[in-house]
């Protein structure tokens, strides 16, 4: 018997996906996404076709057994494309095609170094994208797609759908802890996507492992080394840090719910998933940008800071990239802006904020704050030396650890979509 879907899904995933349908800037997003599409599939489609190899029974019958167990655990009937990529990367996606069947696709090294229970985990995972419908919100594409007057959805709303997005994951999460009845696999699978062992552990409270979420506070898409394939600024991430997902996955595994979906109701005493929702709630909010958004004289003091260490940091190369401004204004927006002072002035004002900042701000929005520059050093595609000591500068001056930039830098590639 296949569980019951409500029994998965986050509650911040279900209460945002309607109101952001409602969203006229979204309504209008996905109206010119469909015109962008119609007729020539989309451009990931394409090279899915002809960069991977679609996989058989015969060619991969542990990955074939763990999509027939996914299938009958979550119910889900819709016909699957299975494709292996080569790549020495672990990885998998699922698409939605115009027409036709889904389209899943693992990388050859996730097949052969994954456990089968991990296989199921990944597996299951991808198919609750498709089992609660995330598809038809593609993203980041909403919060990023314009017309000649620039985005179709307002900053607001494109944070709000960077919010829903990452709520999704914990629901997918949610489907492939399901289908792999394993926490510790749930686990591993996420120590070996985060740091491409193909041996990693994890012990058994896990209690190490989570713990990296207190040092990280949001999650901006930074890059230490360039890719061809982004055109377009993602100022949030459409995912949790690694470390928060178990988390939530370890909070969901104590619930009454997943008693439930484990046949095991009552058992055990689970906590009431009321109570693990806040949880993973509480955990997300350390991803939003509060500081950029609230109306106090503290967060404006807060912007001020960042537009100044944003330019130091952008500055410290001496070759300014119009990347790096377009990544500023993404962030404060543009009526935030403001004559900057000269390159050799920066620094000093800087200064004297960051020691305004050290004094008055918490240390969540000057944790956030370091984050957000690794936006601006990551927005032409490269993170320099020189750009790296800038941000442990105003790390170090803002009394937040380096390691809080390495690990956001590290966080680069998404290990599920």
């Amino acid at each position: 018997m296949s569980v019951e879907k409500n029994l998965i899904q986050a509650r911040r995933d279900s209460s945002l996906r309607a109101k952001l349908e409602a969203d006229d800037g979204v309504k209008r997003a996905h109206k010119k996404i469909d015109e962008e599409t119609s007729g020539y599939g989309f451009y990931g489609r394409r090279r899915l076709l002809t960069g991977a190899l679609r996989m058989s029974r015969f060619m991969a019958p542990d990955v074939a057994n763990a999509v027939d167990e996914c299938r009958e655990i979550l119910g889900f009937k819709a016909p699957i494309e299975l494709y292996i990529k080569p790549d020495a990367q672990y990885g998998a996606f699922i698409m939605k095609q115009d027409v036709g069947p889904l389209a899943m696709c693992l990388t050859s090294r996730l097949v052969e170094g994954f456990t089968p229970a991990e296989h199921r985990f990944v597996i299951g995972h991808e198919m609750g994208h498709a089992l609660f419908d995330h598809l038809s919100l593609p993203m980041p594409l909403t919060a990023t797609i314009e017309d000649m007057a620039g985005t179709l959805v307002s900053r607001q709303v494109a944070i709000e759908l960077y919010l829903w997005c990452r709520s999704a994951e914990i629901s997918a999460d949610r489907a492939g802890l399901a289908c792999a009845r394993d926490l510790n696999a749930a686990a591993s699978s996420f120590l070996k996507l985060s740091s491409g062992l193909s041996r990693a552990e994890v012990s058994g409270d896990l209690t190490h492992y989570m713990s990296q979420v207190d040092a990280l506070a949001s999650s901006p898409v930074a890059r230490q080394k360039p890719r061809d394939d982004d055109d377009t600024l993602e100022c949030f991430s459409t995912h949790p840090y690694c470390p928060l997902r178990v988390r939530a996955l370890v909070a969901y595994a104590k619930s009454d719910s997943y008693e439930k979906v484990q046949g095991r109701s009552g058992l055990t005493g689970g906590v009431k998933i009321d109570e693990a929702e806040n949880i993973v709630e509480r955990d997300l909010e350390l991803m939003e940008p509060s500081y950029l958004e609230e109306k106090t004289p503290n967060a404006d003091m807060m912007r001020k800071v960042l537009y100044l260490a944003g330019l130091y940091v952008a500055h410290a190369n001496n070759e300014l990239h119009e990347k790096e401004i377009k990544a500023l204004t993404a962030l404060l927006g543009s009526d935030t802006m403001w004559n900057p002072p000269p390159p050799d002035k920066i620094k000093a004002d800087l200064d004297a904020k960051l020691d305004e900042a050290k004094a008055t701000a918490t240390k969540l929005s000057r944790t956030q704050l370091v984050q957000h520059l690794t936006i601006v050093a990551a927005a032409d595609g490269v993170v320099d030396q020189v750009e790296l000591e800038a941000m442990y500068h105003v790390a170090g001056k803002l009394d937040v650890p380096a390691i809080v930039i390495d690990e956001t830098l590290r966080a680069a590639a998404a290990p599920m979509d």
